[in-house]
């Protein structure tokens, strides 16, 4: 299965500089393309040059992070031209713009396998982009808080403000998962709601999909748990889903109250306006549903669908 699964969840809290804040509604591009920007500085050991081009990827916590490919003998990962990213951004929902200051803002980071020994790297880039300013008129936020979170226990603080030193983090594993599953899913064995919180963008035969079959959500969380597997904990996990697939098909989509959200963001990097548009809302889904619940449940944490380290694809069971 997915026992070996390593996730660090941190939770930062920042606060607004003597001018407050002022972002737009959805704050994850924004966070999202200041923190690229910021941690390419940090890291990139020729910030001049495409990590295509670069003679050291794999020595680069940038080019890991941001613009790793998969090797040729990659097994069926291997024809793509991208990973799944070793991590996610998770940004409050809320649709607040102004903070004043003082205020307090709290968002998630999610890392995946072997980013999480860079999470220093990850607390200094938040750090940096503070100093450097974000949204309308870069105005500046301090990082007061880093917090570490795990399935069962109580978060714990790994770094404040001011501090020289970072604390180990909480791991959460995929016997975790599996765990919480089996205690909290047992209702769930025939019918389960799935709740799409932030657009879900899923393609299904070569096009992006308004229609969430329960087998097109599995084989997405079933390729990205193996994705992130291969290349970021270093699992081979050369296995035959087919029979599993095949169980996924007969789940019945009953009920659907989605809708499709479009956004867009302006990418510097690659100098072209980005389409990020996805359903938003839930489904239920009916069948023999008790294999398939410790998937959904990883998936809470992965997200799922494209774009995910945007905070799109972040999907609640319910």
């Amino acid at each position: 299965m997915f026992d070996n699964l390593r996730i660090a969840t941190y939770r930062f809290t920042l606060q607004a500089g003597t001018k407050g804040l002022v972002l737009p509604p959805w704050k994850a591009s924004t966070f999202r393309g200041g923190f690229g920007h910021v941690f390419k500085r940090l890291a990139c050991m020729n910030t001049g040059q495409a990590c295509t081009s670069c003679e050291c990827p794999s020595a680069c916590a940038y080019g890991y992070v941001f613009e790793t490919t998969p090797e040729q003998d990659s097994g069926f990962m291997g024809k793509y031209d991208q990973i799944p990213r070793p991590y996610v951004l998770e940004i409050p929902l809320n649709r607040q713009t102004e903070f004043e200051p003082g205020e307090l803002l709290a968002l998630r980071l999610r890392l995946f396998g072997r980013a999480i020994d860079y999470a220093p790297l990850f607390v200094t880039t938040f750090q940096e982009m503070g100093k450097d300013g974000i949204g309308k008129g870069r105005l500046p936020y301090q990082l007061v808080q880093v917090e570490s979170e795990g399935f069962n226990q109580f978060p714990v603080t790994i770094y404040q403000e001011g501090a020289e030193q970072i604390h180990a983090p909480l791991i959460t594993t995929g016997v975790d998962i599996r765990h919480r599953s089996q205690q909290a899913d047992a209702s769930r064995s025939e019918r389960v709601t799935l709740f799409f919180d932030t657009p879900l963008r899923i393609k299904w035969n070569g096009q992006y999909t308004s229609d969430p079959q329960f087998h097109v959500i599995f084989r997405n969380i079933l390729r990205r748990v193996t994705g992130l597997l291969q290349f970021h904990h270093g699992e081979s996990w050369e296995v035959n889903f087919a029979d599993l697939l095949r169980r996924a098909e007969t789940i019945k989509l009953i009920r659907q109250e989605t809708r499709w959200v479009d956004y867009s963001r302006y990418s510097n990097r690659q100098e072209t306006k980005m389409k990020l548009g996805g359903i938003m809302g839930w489904v239920q889904y009916e069948g023999d549903l008790a294999e398939f619940l410790p998937w959904l449940r990883v998936a809470e944490l992965l997200h799922i669908g494209k774009n995910t380290v945007f905070d799109l694809g972040r999907i609640r069971v319910g």
